[in-house]
């Protein structure tokens, strides 16, 4: 009966929802009554954002680095989300599956054997004097991996992970993006507003980040039935597979977390081990050890100068279309992941929390690209089989052609597939279930769960979008349409980073769960009308 009462005080915040819903919709609409008018501005906008603010993002995501690194080591460190008595809600196990599976997976999927081939065959020669296929791009390529897909993403990730957790389990704060940004703001942090405004930002930037995400997965599962039953990978075939993957994104996410999201990363991890172990039997690990050994030195070495690159003095894009996309690829999801993060690290201590993203998580990435991103190159430099030319065809061929001339491609190429279906999966459902959290009044510890037709719309319309940009625009729709969420996203993030800042200096004034605390700070407060 308690738990009746409690459901129906849930409401949806409207002036969260509408106006990112409203221009999330507009994308779909402007596409379908006028494409061109609708590429002309999707690529003005694109041009203006890395242009004008692709200085901003690198320095942030320095910023995010350092402050991540700091907070690990620093006495903040050793508080437990949910005060010191909290016990975690999932199993060691099922935390790293869920923390792996959530972030990234899905990307290093489909650019994980693509992306180095792309810097092997055209490296901004312009920027490092680097030829095209020379040992010189060799090493730059995996250099790049490395600096792309492991401790810079997941700072971003964690950064907002873990000021969420405190601020909501620890300072008892609304379940709100706000919380990420509170210690910054202080009481005008949950002005109603104020909460709508960043809320609103936060969902229309996860949207757009889901939405480049889910395209490029639409494309790479495509590639992989084309490679298996000889059907064309185009927009058709991509339909199609983007109405499978939002159907059981859509339904795993209504099923419930713990239910449904264990059980796939689990399924998800083990898939991701043994397609490794195969990689590692079946390629020159030699090759794949001193490469990647050669360009871990390398992007140790030249960390500073890379994060930091933007190509203006070369007058070079290429920082533009690759560095600065990830960068605000990445803080396009975190705000949201964030939140999604926080919420399963109840009963962790802050250091375990940083410690299993920019630790561990960043080092089975950095794995991944030297096994997988290796196997690509060392295929592509023996003359195995003509990756640049796959590339050349459309960057969901490449994985397909690789892993097509390795011995049991009849067996891994569907397991490919299936981790990749699987890895979209969860990933999406996860941001459902934190969209709709935030676009929902009345959410709580207690009270956890958002309304199933709000997990339903947050799927449909992020996809939606993500289909019309690849079929409009093709593998660079991926990239503008992550370029607009990450620049909204951005704000947050410096609001992110400025807050674990804060409390690292000093978190004890904003802990209520240390006995005889009082809240001096935010006073009482209530969810935005």
């Amino acid at each position: 009966m308690g738990e009746k009462s409690s459901k129906e005080k849930l409401s949806m915040r409207p002036m969260t929802f509408f106006p990112p819903f409203l221009i999330l919709a507009l994308f779909v609409i402007l596409s379908i009554v006028s494409k061109d008018h609708f590429l002309g501005l999707v690529d003005t906008i694109n041009n203006a954002i890395i242009k004008n603010f692709g200085w901003a993002a690198s320095m942030l995501a320095l910023c995010i680095t350092i402050v991540a690194v700091v907070a690990m080591f620093s006495k903040f460190g050793d508080v437990r989300i949910g005060g010191e008595n909290a016990k975690p809600e999932l199993s060691n196990f099922a935390w790293f599956t869920i923390a792996l599976t959530t972030t990234m997976a899905a990307g290093v999927l489909f650019w994980g054997p693509g992306e180095p081939i792309a810097h092997y065959m055209a490296p901004p020669t312009e920027i490092y004097g680097i030829e095209p296929k020379t040992p010189e791009a060799l090493k730059f390529s995996m250099e790049t991996m490395f600096l792309h897909w492991t401790i810079v993403p997941y700072a971003m990730y964690t950064v907002p992970a873990v000021v969420f957790a405190f601020m909501y389990y620890n300072a008892k704060k609304p379940f709100s993006i706000t919380s990420e940004m509170a210690p910054l703001l202080g009481r005008r942090a949950y002005k109603p507003m104020v909460m709508q405004i960043i809320d609103a930002i936060t969902l229309f930037s996860i949207g757009a980040g889901m939405a480049g995400s889910v395209a490029q997965a639409f494309m790479n599962v495509s590639g992989g039935i084309s490679k298996l039953t000889g059907l064309p990978s185009d927009p058709k075939l991509w339909l199609i597979v983007g109405i499978v993957v939002g159907a059981v994104s859509i339904a795993t996410a209504i099923s419930g977390i713990q239910k449904a999201m264990t059980k796939v990363s689990n399924i998800n991890v083990y898939g991701f081990a043994i397609f490794l172990i195969f990689l590692l039997v079946f390629s020159n690990a030699s090759f794949l050890f001193n490469l990647s050994t050669e360009a871990l030195g390398g992007f140790a070495g030249t960390f500073l100068e890379r994060i930091l690159i933007t190509g203006q003095s070369a007058d070079s894009q290429w920082p533009q279309w690759w560095t600065t996309f990830y960068w605000f690829s990445w803080m396009a999801w975190a705000p949201t992941s964030g939140a999604f993060m926080g919420r399963i690290a109840y009963g962790r201590k802050v250091k375990h929390v940083l410690g299993m993203y920019i630790g561990v998580c960043a080092t089975i990435s950095a794995v991944w690209m030297m096994l997988v991103s290796g196997t690509s190159l060392w295929m592509e430099t023996s003359g195995t089989v003509d990756l640049c030319a796959s590339y050349a065809k459309g960057v969901e061929n490449v994985p397909y052609d690789m892993l097509g001339a390795m011995p049991l491609s009849a067996v891994i190429i569907p397991l490919f597939i299936i981790l990749i279906f699987l890895s979209t999966v969860t990933a999406c459902n996860s941001n459902m279930i934190a969209m709709a959290g935030i676009s929902t009044r009345g959410i709580s510890p207690d009270n956890p769960d958002a309304p199933n037709w709000l997990k339903l719309v947050w799927g449909v319309i992020p996809m939606a979008v993500g289909y019309i940009m690849i079929a409009s625009i093709g593998v660079n729709g991926v990239k503008i349409i992550a370029n607009f969420g990450g620049m909204f996203a951005a704000l947050i993030m410096i609001g992110a980073t400025a807050s674990l800042g804060i409390l690292i200096a000093n978190h004890k004034k904003y802990d209520l769960t240390i006995e005889g605390a009082k809240d001096e700070i935010f006073g009482e407060i209530g969810d935005a009308k």
